[in-house]
């Protein structure tokens, strides 16, 4: 059996699979986060320990299955988030979510300091963003001189809780690249990123290759109800868990989130070369991976369903949209991010409702199709998936087939399926 683990950014999630990779019991747990101006995004350290708690204990609850049975546990993860720990082993602050903004200011000056010059060259990331942890790092520093301690760690979400698994503090490479301190071509620590912070590696957990065995479950695990001895595996991001599950490193398929956000997702045997419409990293199996992420979504969706009338549900607004026409008689609808407005364009008498609504989900596949064209991907020529909650919408999905011309099959693969595919091929690794 494998427990895996998803530590997403609005519920933790866990799962047992067994040899067959059935699922034989679930958990979930909401975490909250706390919103306050300025753009403070923080999760109580209590909470998560008390989320990561609950989620397992339920999956484990439902599979009726003994921990000493379990062969191995993995985990995914949210991005970036990451709290401070004493040399007491205590955190010391609350976690620091992705979604915090508080260090845009900054970001500026980092993107200025002549030695973070070639930060895109090793950085998941092309350029240097807000929500990076080198960029809220540094604006600690500079906001609370005197907080950060040489006797600290910094510690990811995946990180700390792992650690009161086993004992240690580990990171993997794929989740390590995305937090702006780690060098790709390096596959280490970045010295110029932490010089500019001010910390040392050794303030940094000890980093393990995605997908591999990072360390084994101690006497501390009991407080989860989980056993000794029992190998756990950091499975990177959960976009990358995704496509794990969706076996593209077997397939060399395209996969498409049909999400909150939208992401088309490739993986290959070469690094891609930095680009700042990119993000990119370590993939198993010695591959890379490469992705293209776009904020306007399902939850452009959900804004739409609340000012379209008769459009309030999922089956309600896809069956509005479509009523309408491919072009929606001229009416075409604009997300702009910046300044988180939406708008209908060219509007005329004859327009309908289902016009409205057509013409938000034929906007969302014209920007997903951007997406596949600066991935430098032909969909024509490889096997399309879609996964998330807008792939379960056929209407969505005929949509984006349309646009991209090429088939798209949906797909149920999740970032649990991916943790616990990783887990798999981890233990038959083994000698």
């Amino acid at each position: 059996m494998i427990l895996a683990i998803d530590l997403g950014s609005s519920h933790f999630k866990a799962a047992v699979f067994d040899r067959r990779m059935a699922v034989c019991g679930r958990g979930s747990s909401p975490v909250r986060h706390q919103f306050s101006s300025g753009g403070r995004v923080e999760l109580e350290v209590a909470d998560a320990t008390e989320a990561f708690r609950d989620c397992v204990a339920a999956a484990l609850r439902s599979a009726s299955v003994d921990t000493n049975s379990l062969e191995a546990i993995a985990v995914t993860s949210q991005a970036q988030t990451f709290t401070i720990v004493g040399g007491d082993g205590r955190a010391r602050m609350p976690f620091i979510s992705w979604q915090d903004a508080r260090a845009e200011r900054t970001c500026e000056w980092l993107k200025r300091d002549p030695r973070l010059a070639r930060f895109g060259d090793h950085s998941s990331f092309g350029e240097i963003l807000p929500v990076l942890t080198i960029c809220q790092i540094a604006h600690l520093k500079q906001s609370r001189p005197g907080f950060l301690r040489s006797d600290d760690r910094i510690m990811h979400l995946p990180t700390y809780l792992v650690r009161h698994l086993t004992g240690e503090s580990v990171v993997d490479s794929n989740l390590a690249a995305m937090c702006g301190l780690y060098s790709l071509p390096r596959e280490d620590w970045y010295p110029e990123a932490l010089e500019v912070c001010g910390i040392r590696p050794e303030q940094l957990g000890h980093l393990v290759a995605i997908g591999e065995v990072a360390a084994h479950t101690a006497g501390t695990a009991a407080e989860f109800g989980i056993a000794a001895g029992i190998p756990v595996i950091l499975a990177g991001n959960d976009q990358t868990a995704g496509a794990y599950g969706a076996r593209l490193h077997e397939s060399g398929g395209l996969l498409l989130t049909l999400g909150t956000a939208q992401v088309a997702y490739v993986c290959s045997t070469t690094p891609a070369p930095s680009d700042p419409a990119l993000v990119r990293g370590p993939y198993p199996g010695n591959l890379h991976y490469r992705l293209a992420a776009d904020g306007c979504g399902g939850a452009v969706v959900t804004w739409a369903q609340g000012v379209l009338s008769g459009c309030s549900t999922d089956a309600s607004f896809f069956a509005s949209a479509d009523q309408s026409e491919p072009g929606c008689r001229g009416l075409v609808f604009d997300a702009e991010l910046p300044s988180g407005a939406g708008t209908w364009k060219r509007i005329g008498l004859h327009h309908t409702v289902a016009d409205f609504a057509r013409a938000v989900i034929e906007s969302l596949s014209c920007r997903m199709a951007d997406q596949i064209r600066r991935l430098g991907v032909d969909p024509a020529g490889v096997r399309v998936l879609a996964a998330g909650g807008g792939s379960r919408a056929s209407t969505w999905l005929r949509i984006q087939s349309e646009t991209i011309g090429a088939p798209i099959t949906a797909i149920d693969a999740t970032p649990l399926d991916g943790a616990a595919g990783m887990a798999w091929a981890a233990i038959d690794a083994r000698p």
